[in-house]
């Protein structure tokens, strides 16, 4: 896919410089000639800046240069500088984490809290001079946030609601290793994937609009076990890469090998949630059949999140069972 005109990638990318404030962000303050307003701040929960002195500055939703022209403004207001002489410098130190809606064709549609820390993260973050062009405040991020997208999603319309307008962007080259869109986000964006309608195997891969990894539950009781832990599948709840079969899910439940005789004819389960029309769905597969047939979707599909896999012992196991069942009956009554 050749990559757009650069006229065209300037009207799908939001400007640097219209990134919005928002409760959370870290910003250092510099007052010329009056080291009393000085220091690091961070906007407050209701969206206020608090500056000694001086009364609370609605900074929410205001770029940095409109704040610095508003703190300007209020000190020659409120006679704490005299006029010509309040020059406010803001250089940002760190962007709050993010939230933003995201719905379509993702895994987990709702609320994505994007740009999050750990505390020793921002302890590090404290010894820059200042700036932050964290990638995750991307859309991109976003959507992995979000579980990722589905593999029905239509990447060519991604829709990026923003002050109730509309763009599309056409994130393509990022399956694809070419340019595509991904812009930085800012409070009350919205985010809507469209479905394509059918099933794309090219985007069952790990890529920066999909998880990197997925949670699968296994369940192993295969003889001789009683539960998970004898089977030496300790890990009920597990994660998988994005983009393995039920294959991979089989031998990640340790239900692939053992005696030939006994254990070769062995049949697991997979219950999963078609992500488009989100109804159940429970495969039955013998595993010499996933052994043989790997590449094919109808007998080996793609795991999606919160899937589950069971095993079934073999039929020769299942006779002995029984058999073992009848003796212990019968052998009480033998020894009266």
């Amino acid at each position: 896919m050749p990559a757009p005109h650069a006229d065209d990638r300037f009207m799908q990318l939001p400007a640097g410089d219209d990134q919005r404030l928002a409760a959370g962000d870290r910003l250092s303050v510099r007052v010329a000639g009056s080291e009393l307003f000085d220091g690091s701040y961070e906007v407050d929960h209701d969206g206020r800046l608090r500056l000694p002195w001086l009364s609370p500055v609605e900074a929410s939703n205001k770029t940095i240069d409109a704040l610095a022209d508003e703190i300007t403004r209020r000190l020659v207001q409120e006679e704490l500088i005299r006029p010509g002489l309040a020059h406010v410098s803001i250089r940002l130190e760190e962007w709050a984490p993010l939230a933003v809606a995201v719905s379509g064709a993702v895994f987990f549609p709702g609320e994505a809290v994007i740009n999050t820390r750990l505390p020793e993260e921002r302890m590090v973050r404290r010894d820059f001079a200042g700036g932050d062009a964290s990638q995750q405040r991307r859309l991109s991020a976003a959507l992995t946030t979000a579980g990722g997208i589905r593999p029905d999603a239509d990447l060519s319309h991604i829709e990026l609601i923003r002050d109730g307008q509309t763009q599309i962007l056409d994130m393509r080259g990022l399956i694809d290793g070419e340019y595509a869109a991904n812009p930085w986000l800012r409070v009350g964006d919205r985010i809507h994937v469209p479905s394509s309608g059918a099933f794309q195997a090219a985007l069952m891969r790990p890529s920066p609009l999909t998880a990197p990894g997925i949670v699968i539950y296994a369940s192993n009781l295969t003889t001789p076990a009683n539960n998970n832990n004898v089977s030496n599948y300790t890990v009920l709840r597990s994660q998988v890469p994005y983009g393995v079969r039920m294959l991979q899910g089989v031998i990640n439940a340790n239900c692939v090998g053992g005696i030939q005789a006994t254990s070769g004819s062995r049949r697991a389960v997979l219950i999963s949630t078609n992500p488009m029309t989100h109804q159940p769905v429970v495969v039955d597969r013998g595993i010499d059949a996933l052994l043989a047939n790997p590449a094919d979707v109808g007998v080996n599909p793609y795991l999606m999140p919160e899937d589950v896999v069971g095993c079934y012992d073999s039929g020769v196991t299942n006779i002995r069972d029984i058999a073992r069942t009848l003796t212990d009956l019968l052998t009480p009554a033998t020894l009266l």
